[in-house]
């Protein structure tokens, strides 16, 4: 496993005042934990960690329409997605297993749409990473090669 990319500090980018509300924070990682498990098992903590701090990076840039949807989208899943297994909320108290098992029902049941933009969002930055990029077969090459002609 390669180490997570480094964040780039921009001395003049904006300040960033928004981040992702502390009772939410456990539910969007546990909701990611489950959705980019393999297998192999669940992510590592790292990954997830990178992911959760570029999940904030992201909705304080997308603004509130975005953060909203994010948020209700987390929500329904934090107390939906055990109810649709027959278990006790909320979603985190799941093991990684019944989690995958949950989230999957809820997709396939009508309140399934309230899920996909977050998830959306969660996967535009998951393979945003340079090892998950290299996994799926991306070739960064010619973003990378000056000057060469096709």
């Amino acid at each position: 496993m390669t180490a997570n990319p480094t964040r780039v500090r921009v001395a003049d980018a904006p300040y960033r005042s928004w981040t992702l509300p502390r009772p939410l924070r456990p539910a969007a990682r546990a909701f990611a934990e489950a959705l980019f498990s393999t297998h192999d098992g669940p992510p590592p903590a790292e990954r997830l960690d990178w992911l959760m701090e570029e999940l904030d990076d992201y909705l304080a840039r997308s603004g509130s329409r975005a953060q909203l949807v994010f948020q209700s989208g987390v929500t329904g899943l934090l107390t939906l997605a055990p109810l649709a297994i027959g278990k006790l909320p909320p979603l985190t108290r799941l093991s990684v297993t019944d989690r995958v098992h949950a989230i999957e029902k809820v997709e396939q049941s009508p309140a399934g749409l309230s899920v996909l933009a977050a998830k959306t969002m969660l996967c535009f930055l998951w393979y945003e990473h340079p090892e998950v990029r290299r996994s799926v077969g991306v070739d960064d090459g010619c973003l990378v090669q000056v000057g060469v002609k096709r």
